[in-house]
């Protein structure tokens, strides 16, 4: 199955905030994803392409995802992460690939903005 080329703005989003202080634009999301219309769930076997920003000295919650893989990309500011208990400094241009099952967190110990894109792809285990 293919789809159709989408072109899509971030600012064409409302954006929301979870993980406790990220806002996140969802660009794209799954096909299938509930809620979501077709323009926005273009994606075929990707769980969603998404910016977050997080303000400075704040932090997002500690989680993990039983069955999905996630790259995060950093754009701008600098920040910690917490991957599994250990933590590693992130700045712009560094890529974080996170495996299922790793709990990890975004925490931004700085005074300015930390923003990142987000790619979730789902992982057959």
């Amino acid at each position: 199955m293919t789809g159709e080329p989408t072109v899509r703005n971030w600012r064409q989003v409302t954006p929301y905030v979870d993980h406790e202080s990220a806002i996140i634009w969802p660009i794209f999301r799954g096909r299938g994803h509930e809620g979501v219309p077709p323009e926005a769930a273009a994606l075929l076997d990707m769980v969603g392409f998404t910016i977050h920003r997080m303000q400075g000295g704040r932090s997002g919650d500690y989680h993990e995802h039983e069955d999905k893989e996630q790259v995060y990309y950093f754009t701008e500011g600098r920040g910690r992460m917490k991957l599994d208990g250990k933590f590693y400094d992130v700045r712009e241009g560094d890529a974080v690939h996170i495996p299922p099952r790793v709990k990890h967190q975004l925490i931004n110990d700085s005074d300015d903005w930390i923003t990142h894109l987000l790619v979730t792809a789902p992982v057959r285990v």
